[in-house]
């Protein structure tokens, strides 16, 4: 069963969101397809741009990637558990040249790693009719 992982990352603080994103493009994405890409059967690179607080519905986009937080939202999906167990071993073989690359890139303490239950929907499906949660 696929198993996917969202990485959730914040740039060093010294660093311009164009420094940080060639950086990750030239550097450190190319070492993880190099060293875990056969573990994946995606791989993508969601660079924050605008954010709206559910709040702020109807007013406009309220904010970027410095008020959401974070700069990019990787995602990883691995082909079952075992490809996950795998990129655990092939990492600590190869941990120091990652650490010191993350370094480079990331704002290690504020950014995290995820593994998501995944819920698909069928947009093909009828839809059944508009209510809210608190109507049924």
């Amino acid at each position: 069963m696929p198993i996917k992982m969202l990485i959730m990352a914040k740039r060093r603080p010294d660093l311009t969101p164009e420094q940080f994103r060639e950086g990750y493009e030239q550097s450190h994405s190319r070492i993880a397809v190099n060293l875990f890409g056969h573990l994946w059967t995606s791989y993508s690179r969601n660079y924050l741009v605008e954010g709206l607080r559910f709040k702020a519905v109807g007013t406009g986009w309220t904010g970027g990637p410095a008020d959401l937080h974070y700069d990019v939202i990787s995602e990883y999906i691995f082909r079952d558990a075992e490809a996950v167990e795998e990129l655990g071993r092939i990492a600590l073989d190869h941990i120091e040249m990652i650490k010191e690359d993350e370094a480079l890139w990331f704002d290690q303490e504020n950014s995290w790693s995820v593994t998501c239950e995944t819920v698909d929907e069928d947009l093909t499906a009828p839809k059944p009719p508009l209510r809210r949660w608190a109507d049924v």
